[in-house]
């Protein structure tokens, strides 16, 4: 009876060390991070300059995959779910895409009014790729009246349940740059977004057209970056724009599957 005790003990203590394990790299394993700047100086921009382009997939676009629902079926089998890890729209729009400059050092501060928020709607994250800033506090919505959990991986992890009662849950702010990092539902599996925390506000993420738009740059030359769930980063390789006072900058990207 003693062994069979010491065996169940040795065999529960391997399983829990296996998901640990699983846990500890689940979301962070081969994901490409972002390139943050040393410093940042937030300062008032006077006749700042734009950079705006469009994101577009270039090859053969994959059948979209529908998610299996295996959990909660009358909330989220509602209508159908398909996996967003590569969403390309009209004319080959990349939807998702953070494009962001690498290297400022300096330029405007985070607008404080924008509330970062991801919403856990139909068993979905929305949106499935979110900005937030450092030292601001990200609220997760539900607005399924169903029990969630909230998975955040990376340096700074969350595990948090969400009760159906619970509609909006905030979270301790993040005081360092760090991303992106994957977003989890332990209850439903399918449920998958990303959070980048980012030190300043050049950043931005492609709209279902592929679209995307960086405001109030300061004039001079910077390394213009890329960051997708699926196509990875021209980290390596970075776009050169000059930004002219006042002025207007259009750098498109096509990107393919890495």
């Amino acid at each position: 009876m003693k062994s069979y005790l010491l065996a169940s003990l040795a065999v529960l203590l391997a399983c829990c060390f296996v998901g640990t394990a699983f846990a500890a790299d689940s979301g962070s394993a081969e994901t490409e991070m972002l390139v943050f700047p040393e410093a940042y100086k937030a300062m008032k921009v006077s006749n700042g300059g734009t950079i705006s382009g469009v994101v577009k997939f270039e090859g053969d676009v994959p059948e979209k995959k529908a998610l299996e629902i295996t959990k909660d079926e009358k909330v989220c089998g509602a209508d159908e779910k398909f996996d967003e890890s590569l969403v390309v729209g009209e004319g080959n729009a990349l939807k998702n895409t953070i494009v962001y400059l690498i290297d400022i050092s300096a330029g405007k501060d985070f607008d404080k009014k924008a509330k970062p928020e991801i919403d856990q709607k139909g068993c979905k994250f929305t949106p499935h790729v979110q900005i937030v800033p450092v030292g601001a506090r990200l609220t997760m919505l539900n607005s399924d009246k169903i029990m969630h959990n909230v998975h955040i991986f990376g340096n700074n992890p969350v595990n948090k349940p969400q009760p159906k009662t619970r509609r909006k849950m905030p979270l301790k702010a993040v005081k360092e740059a760090e991303g992106p990092v994957e977003v989890k539902c332990d209850i439903h599996g399918w449920m998958s977004a990303w959070i980048a925390y980012v030190p300043h506000p050049y950043f931005a993420v492609t709209n279902e057209k592929g679209e995307f738009t960086l405001e109030d740059v300061p004039a001079g030359e910077y390394k213009l970056g890329y960051w997708h769930e699926a196509c990875g980063t021209n980290s390596k390789a970075p776009a050169a724009v000059t930004v002219e006072a006042g002025g207007t900058v259009t750098q498109d990207f096509t990107l393919k599957l890495k």
